[in-house]
């Protein structure tokens, strides 16, 4: 394993700045000018490519029961957007933190990601008009309901306040698990993004990551505080039950 190791890690580091690289052409190079759904597109594909290069490996179980809806998911790690941006075209609600990151805060800015600032008091009033037009002009939103992240073993509270939104755009809530085979994708506690960095890239010989798409949720005569209970209650019972599901083979 640590020959694997000795190997994989040089070859991994290279290809995490090729496709960084690529990134911030694609950004200097076509973003200013191309669609927004172009500017989707690549960021999926540019995605794919990151995860390839980190060695996570992703497994999809289900999928969206419709296109325009509210994601809810539980929150891991910064894996979380590229895995949901790779596997469905959404975008996202994230804490305004990660908007000053290298490369993967440029890329989800310009796909369109709504920041908060959470010490402020108008900044969930602003985000939630923002996320209701959004849904409300067909477009998927994804949020992180929790509102930190964890090491997977358990789901925290989920904060009902954006899942307003979604009432108001009178669309559905779609639920997504997500699980990792491995613990060093947990980005919590005092771990940097640097050290994050690292630990997935000494992850061997890979991570694995399942998204599973749960039955959606109607909104129809329903409050948030109810989303957000049934919500929770669906990811965390998908959680308890601990389904290690079968990888495909090949």
């Amino acid at each position: 394993m640590q020959l694997i190791l000795a190997v994989l890690l040089p070859v991994r580091v290279v290809l995490v700045l090729l496709c960084t690289v690529l990134g911030l052409v694609a950004q200097l190079a076509l973003f200013w000018w191309i669609s927004p759904q172009a500017a989707r597109t690549i960021v999926t594909r540019w995605s794919r490519v990151m995860l390839f290069c980190l060695g996570v490996k992703v497994y999809r179980f289900g999928n969206p029961t419709i296109k325009n809806a509210l994601f809810v998911s539980n929150h891991i790690s910064w894996l979380d957007i590229l895995t949901l941006q790779a596997e469905s075209n959404v975008v996202f609600v994230a804490k305004s933190e990660i908007k000053s990151w290298p490369i993967l805060g440029w890329m989800v800015s310009l796909a369109g990601t709504c920041f908060i600032e959470r010490d402020r008091r108008t900044a969930l009033r602003n985000v939630h008009s923002t996320l209701s037009s959004q849904l409300s002009n067909g477009k998927s939103v994804c949020i992180f309901p929790e509102g930190t992240t964890t090491d997977g073993d358990s789901v925290l509270q989920f904060h009902g306040g954006l899942m307003q939104a979604a009432i108001d755009a009178k669309v559905a809530i779609q639920p997504i698990r997500l699980d990792y085979s491995h613990k060093a994708a947990a980005y919590i506690g005092d771990t940097t993004l640097i050290g994050s960095l690292k630990n997935i890239l000494l992850a061997s010989p890979s991570i694995d990551v399942r998204i599973q798409f749960l039955p959606c949720i109607t909104t129809d005569n329903t409050k948030r505080q109810d989303l957000a209970l049934l919500s929770h209650r669906v990811i965390h019972s998908a959680n308890r039950m601990n389904v290690r599901m079968p990888l495909p083979r090949g």
